[in-house]
């Protein structure tokens, strides 16, 4: 616990948990059915903070540090594809002993993870959520001309701790922050930025990144055979609404599609919204 910052966000839920290779940071909280929250790359557990209080009296609420990510430590490069997060993850609900989810929550690159963990789960949620999904897969540039150049930079320790020492100087998070186009109040881009100077949370996200299979998401789409909801904020700048929702209706037609105002990190400015369409699959979950 001592790797966990005093005045990280709902800290008196944190603890870590050894699993598979991983040490896991986690904050758990609250009783009731599992709901299992995902947050995308370079992100933490910070990201769900306001949600979890909102929760809690309803639902037990797992939020994990993705491996790569913040303050779970141990993942090696292979451990970073979404099937080896997916497994990890399931390990990980086995060692805490608690039920299978029965929600799970995705932002961003924590959608095609929530995607291929229900696939892949013996017990399926009945519900997932995913919030501005990274379903698309990167433009043919980006993995012809970029993806060969992305791999030695991820993996030289030294070009990640050059890259987080000069982070904050260069102000390089709150360009990332701002080009999302949501504003986060200031409050909450302290945690970003804190991230972004380990150069460990660096290297795991561009990697997490990098080794995102997208097309098996896609393609395996309906193995799962729960309920998916859609939430695409209409001002999202990372990735484009239009192509997104043609995505969307092409792999998953009968996914239900919601359109809310926000850019693409919109979650952290609207908890109730979140946890209101969270609280209402649960109802509809014990009919």
């Amino acid at each position: 616990m001592k790797r966990i910052p005093l005045d990280w966000p709902n800290r008196q839920h944190s603890g870590t948990v050894s699993v598979g290779g991983l040490d896991w940071h986690v904050q758990l909280a609250g009783k009731g059915p599992v709901v299992l929250l995902l947050h995308g790359t370079g992100s933490s557990t910070h990201s769900w903070s306001d949600l979890i209080p909102l929760l809690e009296g309803d639902a037990q609420v797992l939020v994990p540090d993705l491996p790569g990510h913040a303050f779970t430590i141990g993942a090696k490069l292979e451990d970073l594809k979404l099937d080896e997060i997916a497994r990890s993850l399931q390990l990980l609900i086995e060692q805490l002993g608690i039920e299978a989810p029965s929600i799970v929550v995705g932002h961003s690159a924590g959608a095609p993870l929530a995607i291929r963990f229900a696939v892949a789960a013996v017990q399926q949620p009945k519900l997932v959520i995913a919030l501005n999904p990274s379903f698309i897969p990167p433009p043919p540039v980006y993995t012809t001309f970029f993806g060969p150049l992305l791999g030695p930079i991820t993996r030289s320790s030294t070009l990640s701790s050059l890259l987080a020492s000069l982070s904050p100087s260069l102000g390089m998070v709150d360009k990332l922050l701002d080009s999302t186009n949501t504003i986060l109040p200031e409050t909450r881009r302290v945690f970003y930025r804190k991230l972004f100077e380990r150069p460990d949370h660096v290297r795991g996200s561009m990697n997490f990144m990098a080794a995102a299979d997208i097309q098996k998401v896609l393609v395996e789409a309906d193995l799962y055979r729960g309920k998916l909801i859609c939430v695409l904020g209409n001002q999202d700048a990372w990735i484009p609404v239009k192509p997104l929702e043609k995505i969307i209706r092409d792999y998953f037609p009968s996914a239900e599609i919601l359109k809310w105002e926000g850019g693409h990190i919109m979650h952290e400015l609207e908890p109730g919204k979140v946890a209101e369409l969270i609280l209402s699959g649960l109802a509809e979950s014990k009919h």
